[in-house]
């Protein structure tokens, strides 16, 4: 039998780094499952992804919803959202509508959202007591939101005009106490979740028949985003 020869040493970051390739698209599938799954996503039902960045999870939610329901996935730049309209496009999905907000709203028509998803998106919000109230106005009663964050990074890069957290990211028990302040409830909380190293989740939804507090007279519980402007309506296209 031939004697085991060890990896040479120059060669061992070009192995990890073919098994990193190959493991990143997995464990992105992984945490769509999770994602609709948690987000009670089924046929027929409307999703928005906001802040959907390359369009990986929009293209995930649209697959779930089918052909008869809706995926709004919104930006604050018009060339991401040409991206993404050309990943659906690849795709083949035709029930995309690409949607251009801004750091005051989601952009989103009210009333439209079965679920909605914000993935490595709340803190990144320079005025996240306006956000808070334009996702409360695009969800339905009894609709969920979904929220994947990390803790705050004192090492990533410095984010300029948020709220001060202590680094890049937002602690769980802040994000929580922003999220009742606008009237929702917690449904889940997952404190390990698939994604960044030590990302977690926390599953919320606007109350069927509401008596909490509106969230357009919500208080905010961040140090900083309280301030409102009106926006032009929101403009919209159709991956199609």
């Amino acid at each position: 039998m031939p004697a085991h020869r060890p990896v040479p040493t120059r060669i061992r970051p070009a192995l990890l780094a073919c098994a990193l390739l190959v493991q990143a698209p997995l464990a992105r599938a992984d945490e769509a499952e999770k994602i609709v799954a948690a987000l009670g996503l089924g046929p027929g039902m409307s999703a928005a992804d906001v802040g959907a960045g390359d369009g990986r999870f929009t293209s995930a939610l649209a697959r779930q919803v089918g052909a008869g329901g809706r995926v709004y996935a919104t930006e604050v730049e018009a060339d991401k959202l040409e991206e993404i309209q050309k990943r659906a496009k690849d795709d083949g999905l035709e029930n995309v509508r690409t949607v251009l907000g801004d750091q005051n709203r989601t952009g989103l028509p009210d009333g439209c959202c079965d679920a909605i998803l914000l993935r490595m998106v709340y803190h990144h919000f320079t005025e996240p007591q306006a956000m808070r109230r334009s996702l409360w106005s695009a969800l339905k009663p009894g609709g969920r939101v979904l929220v994947v964050e990390v803790p705050p990074h004192s090492s990533w890069r410095k984010l300029e005009g948020v709220p001060e957290r202590g680094g890049h990211g937002i602690p769980a028990r802040e994000l929580i106490a922003d999220m009742r302040s606008a009237g929702f409830t917690v449904l889940a909380q997952h404190e390990e979740w698939p994604g960044e190293d030590d990302s977690y989740c926390v599953v919320f939804q606007r109350p069927a028949l509401t008596r909490a507090v509106p969230a357009s007279r919500a208080p905010t519980a961040s140090s900083a985003g309280t301030g409102e402007s009106s926006a032009s309506p929101a403009r919209t296209s159709s991956a199609r």
